[in-house]
């Protein structure tokens, strides 16, 4: 079976949109509760209504790869991973034995440092205390890939067209991807 190719590329709704966010969130509070452990949970940075594509599918790949590796080189044991294919776009949890903080800081140095890292939203959430910010491990907020102003600024005020993210965004995955072969 090719993953890639069974993409639905449907839009979805805002409806699908907000119960897969809700459905992410009893997932996230789930996986805390049963390993007891600092949690992973990766989403994409993919405006528009079609979420779910070969293309949304490889960059998720992409950041699978990219946090194993992140794991394994600060020998951080992993207790559980899931990478899930959803109409609303993939995601993907690790249960990991290391410390929300350190963990944190590290996904945020691969976002900055990862020529797709920009087009992944890595969330760290501390058993304890839950959802890691930015600001509660000393970095700065996420910057807009196209203005370099607040990341959540530009979205919510949806400042720049969708036909312009989507040819920056194209531009960095087939940048990445060529170079990959």
């Amino acid at each position: 079976m090719n993953v890639m190719a069974d993409a639905s590329c449907s839009p979805i709704s805002l409806e699908q949109l907000l119960i897969a966010r809700e459905a992410r969130s009893y997932q996230q509070q789930l996986w805390l509760n049963r390993w007891g452990h600092t949690l992973i949970s990766t989403t994409l940075v993919w405006p528009g209504e079609v979420k779910d594509t070969p293309e949304s599918r490889a960059v998720m790949a992409a950041a699978n790869d990219a946090l194993t590796a992140l794991i394994t080189a600060n020998g951080w044991e992993i207790i559980r991973h899931n990478a899930r294919q959803f109409v609303t776009g993939p995601e993907s949890f690790w249960s990991v034995n290391a410390p929300a903080s350190q963990v944190k800081k590290a996904t945020i140095r691969l976002e900055e440092s990862h020529p797709l890292g920009r087009l992944w939203d890595i969330d760290v959430f501390c058993p304890d205390s839950g959802l890691l910010s930015r600001k509660s491990v000393g970095e700065d907020k996420r910057r807009c890939f196209l203005c370099d102003e607040p990341a959540h600024v530009c979205s919510r005020m949806r400042r720049h067209p969708l036909h312009t993210l989507h040819a920056v965004m194209e531009d960095m995955i087939d940048d990445y991807f060529c170079h990959q072969k």
